[in-house]
């Protein structure tokens, strides 16, 4: 799924990372550890090719870097997003198919039997078809996760995605990930501060250490950064 042959992540302005080798398998959970600014966000961004390569090589999926970006879907820590005040969280997810397409889809009976699976899929069926502006942030954050599943991405990016929820909404969010793992086939990679919540729902874990960059197999080769918190 990724490939990082002595890569290195920064800006202009400098590397943040020593350059560092890394597999990960493909449909692999991989969740994404470190403190503040050692580089973790910017890693999911070079993914995207939103930031580019400092050195080295970054293959995913197979593909040079910014080729098969359509198989990729990303959920930002923080997005802000302007819809009309009707605008339904069905009407959001089924926009965004083949959104890099120009005009609105045309809805056909397989298109909403898919918008109507993947609904069902993250649990918003009781709020769904509400005005998304009235929701609250834990259902929008479930929303966006039909949304980034609408194309069938083969790789899903999440910054944060249980900051600023409370614990009753981190769950349902959580537990919509556990369906997703049991019923689509995909890869995933998931910064969070409450990673000691999901980690056994995870295969493996990246850590972003003032010594570089390591692939752990498990979780307790990084219990001794207190960034893990458990």
């Amino acid at each position: 799924m990724i490939i990082c042959k002595n890569l290195e992540l920064g800006y202009a302005s400098g590397s943040l990372t020593p350059a560092f080798n890394l597999e990960i398998d493909d449909n692999q959970w991989i969740g994404i550890i470190g403190k503040n600014g050692a580089g973790k966000s910017t890693f999911l961004k070079t993914i995207l090719g939103v930031i580019p390569v400092i050195k080295g090589e970054l293959t995913i999926l197979g593909q040079k870097l910014g080729e098969c970006n359509k198989l990729i879907s990303y959920i930002p820590q923080e997005r802000e997003i302007n819809l009309a005040d009707k605008m339904s969280g069905v009407s959001l997810i089924t926009s965004s198919y083949c959104g890099s397409k120009y005009g609105l889809p045309w809805v056909s009976k397989k298109l909403k039997s898919r918008v109507d699976e993947l609904i069902d899929l993250v649990g918003a069926n009781s709020y769904a078809h509400q005005p998304f502006t009235t929701l609250s942030g834990g259902q929008k954050k479930r929303i966006y996760l039909a949304q980034a599943l609408i194309n069938q991405p083969q790789l899903l990016l999440l910054d944060e995605p249980l900051a600023d929820l409370d614990p009753h909404a981190k769950q349902h969010f959580i537990e919509a990930l556990q369906k997703i793992h049991q019923h689509q086939r995909l890869g995933l990679m998931i910064i969070s501060h409450d990673m000691h919540e999901i980690a056994s729902h995870l295969d493996a874990f990246v850590h972003f250490s003032g010594t570089g960059v390591h692939y752990c197999p498990t979780i307790e080769c990084v219990k001794e950064d207190t960034y893990v918190g458990i």
